[in-house]
């Protein structure tokens, strides 16, 4: 057990996990309603919120990996945004997009009155595990700027 902690971290695999996840669950069908006989699926990237959270999730990608984007990308970071984010040292910043999107995903959650006539599906899944990854990640990753040599 305490060799799976160790490996969280000092790897970004949460953080892989959460990225794929939100990205999973934005994409796929998050609730399927059967009304009449007719099955419906709805996916929160037909939302105006779905499409923020898709932002949100790009912006957690690059706080959690802005050392491999900037290596690839270094234009990226040019902007005000982008100076933004570079010098961002903690891993607890992820935990802002992270909170927005789930804030995004709740909204939509209650709006879509799934209780009355749905039922969640796979992307509701996919969101919440990316979403709770995402806080581990933000919690147990130890920032190998902290490390002393």
């Amino acid at each position: 057990m305490n060799n799976i902690i160790e490996k969280c971290r000092t790897t970004r695999i949460l953080g892989v996990i959460g990225i794929v996840g939100l990205i999973l669950g934005i994409i796929l069908p998050y609730v399927k309603f059967d009304i009449f006989g007719y099955k419906y699926s709805i996916s929160l990237w037909g939302y105006w919120e779905g499409k923020i959270m898709m932002l949100l999730t790009i912006a957690n990608f690059l706080f959690i990996f802005k050392d491999i984007v900037e290596k690839y990308i270094p234009s990226l970071f040019n902007s005000v945004f982008g100076q933004k984010i570079r010098d961002c040292k903690n891993s607890k910043f992820s935990l802002i997009p992270t909170v927005l999107t789930a804030v995004f995903a709740i909204y939509l959650t209650t709006t879509l009155d799934v209780e009355s006539f749905g039922y969640y599906n796979l992307g509701f899944y996919a969101m919440w595990l990316g979403t709770l990854s995402l806080v581990g990640y933000a919690f147990l990753h130890k920032n190998d700027n902290n490390v002393n040599v």
